[in-house]
């Protein structure tokens, strides 16, 4: 729970209500729907359609003395008092039924022997640019209308329609003498998306949420709490949970597991970056959700699963006309390269497939799931073959190339063999050959061979990897060669692992993206240098505002809900600070304490169909089966592999351990 005893007066510090299909900012003019977008491609350019709120109002005449945000249970309150009456506001978007929207107002004049009147101000426009609005004759109890989108992305593609219909506002509502009463509004939103009656559906679920509107909250509370049954708990630094509770929840409102539209770095709730789905989400954001939440996980690979054909269009767009799947810099509904014409992003920075690949590489390593390898393939063979095609080979050092890019650090623009690029089209092949020999499919040998002699530039000097050719020192935008560590797991000597890190972390512009900070941590606890691990550590996390805990892209600038960087911190903390790491044949931990934390608790990590439980202090580590999946191994220095059994806790000195199949 977030308090604050009044709002912050810049919008942009409020918090976001959203269920992964709909959310809005508090107080703000806009609802945004996941898909939906106007504008045309590259040009306009394409960014989240702006549909204006129902919801935001005010109580006239009120004064507010208490708000909180509530993450548990997902909800925005407001308590105050009218008069001599009482007030409470509760906000949500309805968790079970997504295209709801609900605000509640309870005022109790129990205290009071006349009867109270107050009046509500709807601080809202009801245009939009993105919309042609069609009214329809709604009923005495709702409004409702219908919308299209005035600019598909593409030249003549679908321009989606919505109908909302919403609960009617009355001029004055009244509350009778010693007595208590509660308003319920309900707003319904549904698209073309999801829709073939938008109408009908949305006017259907408008009237089935008024029939039940009693019981809405405690439905969307119960299934609040079955995601946070997922969750990471700290003992010791308060601030620190709630950094920690509400990024997840700033991540978790903005998608859904059946909802397959991705996730942006300025949430759902924002246009920030347009709305766009850039390899944030795969990098940053995906990570600790799959380890949480793999369900929820497997939406976002579903996008780019159905978004191949735009992907196919982009290798296809370059002259050379490359083969296979080249993800664009920037996706939104088409699936086609959105990012702005004025950007150099959208044509060389490239190492998005390979990010993309890797995420299902992740899924693959910690589910195991068959079925899903073979539905999926076409992407991971996809994506090997736009590699396959975009590389160089140079006969006089026999070895290939990726020529013309832009790596993670955005400084630097048209360079050669980008190390993490490199790295990550290898890794990508090698996961094509992996896939292809489970599902026993036939592979080209190339992969391999190109997989095996890609450049890899290095500072023999300074026994450095070079963030490209000829790379000089140059200031870097964020973390970038320090990424082979960690996430890429690339196999190198601890001494190598430590001169990228010290080396580029001098040269790193302070004032870039959190993230940086957050694998900073990684590295540096990989290191076993806990002092140093502490210190950035700090630093990237603070980007995370009160009273709301509202993350922004720099610490007092750039995009506002900007959950990128709430799912980098997220990943120092599982991924750092607990060690954790999915490699092939098994799941890997190191559980090391924060600086003033003296108690850490995973639950719910998933691995193999398993759910289980790490709970651990500066002494002892307990590791419980809550669910059972594919028979587990548990190994550590103290308990060579001892089957894990269901409800059984082991528990043992702290150390590094790791969970297997059983053979």
């Amino acid at each position: 729970m977030l308090y604050s005893p009044q709002e912050p007066t810049d919008i942009n510090m409020m918090p976001s209500i959203g269920n992964g299909y709909l959310a809005t900012v508090i107080s703000s003019d806009t609802i945004y729907v996941s898909g939906l977008f106007n504008g045309l491609n590259t040009v306009d350019p394409s960014h989240r359609a702006v549909i204006p709120a129902t919801q935001s109002f005010t109580l006239t005449n009120s004064i507010t003395t208490a708000t909180a945000l509530d993450l548990r249970r997902g909800t925005y309150f407001r308590r105050g008092t009218i008069g001599k009456a009482s007030f409470e506001q509760r906000s949500y978007a309805h968790r079970v039924h997504s295209s709801l929207l609900v605000h509640e107002i309870s005022v109790d004049n129990s205290l009071n022997p006349n009867h109270l009147t107050f009046v509500l101000t709807i601080n809202t426009k009801p245009e939009t640019p993105d919309f042609k609005i069609t009214p329809l004759n709604g009923t005495n109890d709702y409004t409702l209308y219908n919308g299209r989108i005035t600019t598909p992305e593409e030249p003549g593609g679908p321009t989606v329609g919505i109908t909302v219909v919403s609960t009617r506002v009355a001029h004055s509502y009244t509350v009778g003498a010693n007595s208590a009463s509660t308003f319920y509004f309900v707003t319904a939103i549904r698209s073309s998306l999801d829709s073939s009656d938008t109408q009908k559906d949305a006017t259907a679920d408008f009237l089935s949420a008024s029939a039940q509107v009693t019981t809405l909250f405690s439905t969307h509370v119960a299934a609040w709490e079955e995601i946070w049954s997922a969750r990471i708990e700290v003992e010791g630094d308060h601030r620190l949970a709630q950094v920690i509770n509400s990024s997840l929840y700033y991540i978790l409102n903005s998608v859904r597991s059946d909802w397959a539209w991705s996730l942006s770095p300025g949430s759902l709730s924002s246009n920030g970056y347009n709305g766009h789905v850039f390899w944030d989400c795969e990098t940053w954001m995906y990570p600790p959700i799959l380890l949480l939440h793999p369900d929820i996980a497997a939406s976002l690979l579903q996008y780019r699963f159905d978004n191949m054909v735009g992907a196919s269009l982009k290798a296809r767009s370059y002259n050379l006309g490359y083969q296979g799947l080249m993800y664009p810099w920037e996706s939104a509904f088409s699936g086609q390269e959105v990012c702005p014409d004025w950007a150099p992003t959208g044509k060389l920075e490239q190492h998005i497939s390979g990010d993309i690949s890797f995420a299902y590489r992740q899924y693959w390593h910690l589910t195991g799931d068959y079925n899903w390898l073979k539905t999926v393939y076409p992407v991971i063979q996809g994506i090997a073959d736009f590699f396959a095609s975009r590389v160089t080979y140079n006969s006089q050092f026999d070895y290939y190339e990726i020529n013309g890019v832009i790596p993670p650090d955005e400084y630097a623009v048209d360079v050669n063999n980008s190390v993490f690029t490199n790295v990550v089209a290898g890794i990508s092949l090698e996961f094509a050959v992996e896939a292809a020999q489970v599902l026993n499919l036939p592979y080209p040998p190339n992969w391999q061979t190109i997989s095996s002699k890609l450049k890899i530039p290095m500072d023999t000097v300074n026994n450095v990897h070079l963030e490209y050719d000829h790379y000089n020192g140059q200031l870097i935008k964020q973390a970038d060669v320090i990424l082979l560590g960690y996430p890429l797991l690339y196999p190198m000597s601890a001494e190598l692992r430590k001169n990228d890190l010290l080396y580029y972390q001098q040269r790193t512009d302070p004032d870039g993206p959190a993230m940086t900070f957050a694998m900073e941590t990684v590295a540096f606890l990989e290191l076993g240098n806990n002092a140093a691990a502490d210190t950035v550590w700090f630093k990237s996390w603070v980007n995370a505002h009160d009273p709301y805990m509202v993350w922004t892209e720099t610490p007092t600038a750039g995009t506002v809900n900007f959950i990128t960087g709430a799912g980098g911190f997220l990943q120092a903390m599982l991924n750092g600070y607990g060690g954790i790491r999915i490699m092939q044949n098994d799941l890997q931990f190191n559980p090391q304490l924060p600086y003033n934390v003296t108690h850490v608790k995973f639950s719910k990590i998933v691995y193999l169909g398993n759910e289980v439980e790490v709970d651990y202090d500066a002494n002892e580590v307990t590791v419980t089966l809550t669910s059972a999946g594919v028979p587990l191994t548990f190994t550590s220095p103290a308990h060579p592999d001892t089957p894990l059994t269901l409800d059984t806790p082991i528990i043992f000195p702290r150390a590094p351990f790791q969970l297997t199949k059983t053979k």
